[in-house]
């Protein structure tokens, strides 16, 4: 039997170990390094969600999709405006209570509002004596709210009165969290009393200075208060009970019931949708000119506010930089009506993680395994993917989920596993391809670069391979005959066709030694039929060489007649050489051996001679035995065998085989009768 392989410093373990190769191993390591990232992607989206870069991105995204949305008209909506020109007519701001007395009778006794909403504090008494009263007496026994702010900047500051509360914050589902305050700016307890009710105005501020969301409930003391827009939408739905769970609020009156999702931090998400304004805005001068129609406001929620920009309402929406504040109940309690409230839950990051995680995970553990151009689809793939499941979410579940950092893990997985493509197996595959693309075949460099790692030039290790050498006989005195140019055309030929059949049979041509060429199978690849690859290769190398020798005798040069020895055995691959120049080789007796087998062909007249060990590991090409020979530098005598070639070989080449192998039997049994 032919000795085993060992594994050599450097090496790798055969076929059927245990051992990762080392291409397997970068790729772990780079799908261990993308796990990395996705983890540390997910774990910032559950901690921070909303913050920083990703946060603003976030932001801005949503804000492009509500200015995308066309705004639905509300007819169950007016804003009664103090405008420009209620101010030019009624002079500045504030005005005397009695002019608000006269607009709120307009608007409920006249108008046949259903529910009226100031976005005004009365938090300080007129300077007209009884002035006060006339605004109670016109508020008393109506369905109007005033509003007024809640504040954490006085330190507890009370002024005012404040509205009964809703609920006690017991009441709140567990794990709900609601902003909670120190002090208030009410309205006098004169004008609360007679008011059908109050509601904060409190909007919620993002980081970047925009609203887009409103809180429905806060807490002072251990107390919940109604926002504005809660308490006219209960009003308007006949006292509307209020029932909380952890996602939503449920409002049921004796005029209907709606649910509003719950963002966090019992706010919900006004339902902006572009630039238009959805809502009949009547001019106060109008209203209290008496010029305003009964039929603009019977049956409707009317709002009380202001689009002039002295008096300081105006706010910066997603549609807007200059968005009057009283449009922004408006819009929220539109959104009630008609279901349209999208909800930002307090898991939103969690849910986001969750999905990007997927999507990570899967291309951390894909990108690996393809090159740059795969890596690349596969990073378009993942994005794609985050944006429609995100679109997903919003469209069909009301859903407004971060989407920010998930692009952005893709972004850095892809970016990643281009670089470590590019630096690692890129740098190796083009190593492999300029260190064996002399030696080597093109496709099996081709294949040779699907595993790079595993072809390292600064390793080398111990292989089983075959050894074939092939010499021109007669050269020496070919030479002297021939001019210089016609020998180098001669031999260009010659190891060109040579070259050419060995590739073909997946081989490793080794070097040219002058007019003979080394070559082996079974590595750099391996080949586990490497010793009848390398039989089928010399005898398609005599095939060969007749074809060209008669193409020379053509040319009126010598004919061409080639020896070929081929051994299998263990070996020493990898590159070797100096400092200076170094090249892929094999080194061992076995290639020594192979050598002295193509010398013996001369001695034998027959074109190939193979070892003993070649002939025990062929499966497919059958040996015959030729004889024991003695062999320079060895004690024993060495068993040399012939190839019998196959059905279909050219019959030319098979009778030459035979005739020599029969010719050297003979000259064996006549030297043996004759001792």
């Amino acid at each position: 039997m032919s000795a085993k392989p060992t594994i050599a410093a450097g090496g790798r373990a055969p076929p059927g170990g245990s051992e990762l190769s080392p291409l397997a191993r970068s790729r772990l390591r780079r799908f261990a390094a993308g796990v990395a990232i996705v983890l540390g992607f997910c774990a910032w989206q559950v901690g921070a969600p909303g913050s920083g870069w990703f946060g603003a991105l976030d932001r801005w995204t949503y804000d492009a999709r509500l200015g995308m949305r066309d705004p639905v008209a509300d007819d169950r909506i007016v804003i009664v405006d103090i405008d420009e020109r209620s101010l030019a007519e009624h002079g500045r701001w504030p005005w005397p209570r009695a002019v608000l007395a006269d607009l709120a009778r307009r608007l409920t006794d006249d108008g046949g509002a259903a529910v009226v909403g100031f976005d005004v504090v009365f938090a300080e008494p007129s300077r007209e004596a009884g002035d006060d009263a006339v605004l109670a007496a016109a508020l008393a026994g109506h369905r109007v709210h005033l509003g007024y702010y809640f504040g954490n900047e006085s330190k507890g500051m009370a002024i005012g009165e404040l509205p009964p509360p809703v609920l006690p914050v017991l009441a709140l589902p567990p794990g709900q969290k609601v902003t909670s305050w120190d002090g208030y700016g009410a309205n006098l307890a004169q004008l609360q009393n007679a008011a059908a009710g109050a509601g904060f105005l409190n909007p919620l501020v993002d980081p970047d200075g925009v609203v887009r969301a409103l809180p429905l409930l806060a807490a002072h003391g251990d107390q919940l208060y109604s926002s504005l827009a809660l308490g006219l939408l209960r009003d308007y739905l006949g006292g509307a009970a209020l029932v909380l769970s952890d996602q939503s609020m449920t409002l049921r009156g004796s005029q209907g019931a709606v649910s509003l999702p719950i963002s966090e931090g019992m706010t919900a998400l006004v339902p902006f949708a572009g630039k238009a304004r959805p809502f009949r805005y009547v001019s106060a001068s109008e209203v209290l000119a008496g010029r305003a129609e009964r039929q603009w406001f019977e049956g409707r929620i009317v709002l009380v506010g202001t689009s002039a920009p002295g008096l300081t309402d105006l706010r910066a929406t997603p549609v807007g930089a200059t968005f009057p504040g009283v449009q922004i109940h408006a819009q929220l309690i539109s959104g009630a009506l008609n279901g349209t409230i999208r909800q930002r839950p307090a898991d939103a990051g969690l849910i986001a993680a969750v999905g990007m995680g997927l999507v990570g995970l899967a291309l951390a553990a894909s990108a690996p395994l393809i090159g740059p151009l795969g890596v690349l689809l596969l990073g378009g793939i993942g994005l794609g993917t985050l944006v429609a499941w995100n679109t997903l979410a919003l469209g069909n579940f009301a859903l407004v989920l971060p989407l920010a950092a998930g692009l952005a893990m893709v972004l850095v997985l892809t970016l990643f596993n281009l670089a470590a493509g590019y630096f690692s197996e890129g740098r190796a595959r083009r190593a492999v391809v300029e260190l064996f693309g002399e030696y080597v075949a093109p496709e099996l460099v081709k294949q040779m670069a699907l595993d790079p790692l595993s072809h390292r030039a600064d390793t080398s290790l111990d292989r089983e391979v075959t050894v074939l050498f092939a010499d021109i006989r007669g050269f020496t005195a070919m030479a002297e005959k021939m001019q210089p140019e016609q020998l180098r055309e001669y031999l260009n030929e010659f190891l060109t066709a040579m070259t050419e059949v060995i590739h073909a049979h997946r081989g490793t041509v080794d070097k040219y030694i002058g007019d003979a060429v080394m070559a082996f199978w079974g590595a750099p690849l391996e080949d586990p039929a490497h010793a009848d690859h390398a039989v089928e290769a010399a005898l398609a190398m005599q095939t060969e060489a007749q074809l060209l020798s008669r193409r020379f005798v053509a040319r009126g040069l010598p004919p061409l007649a080639v020896g070929i020895g081929i051994n299998s055995g263990v070996v020493r691959v990898g590159e070797m050489g100096s400092k200076l120049r170094r090249a892929y080789t094999v080194i061992g007796d076995v290639v020594n051996l192979a050598a002295r087998l193509e010398g013996l062909t001369k001695r034998f007249e027959v074109p190939v001679i193979v070892g003993e060990a070649t002939s025990r590991l062929c499966r497919q090409m059958q040996c015959s035995h030729l004889d024991r020979v003695t062999v320079a530098g060895r004690i024993e005598r060495v068993a040399v065998y012939v190839p019998v070639p196959a059905d279909g070989m050219p019959r030319l080449l098979a009778s030459a085989l035979e005739a020599s192998a029969e010719a050297a039997r003979a000259d064996r049994d006549s030297s043996m009768a004759g001792q």
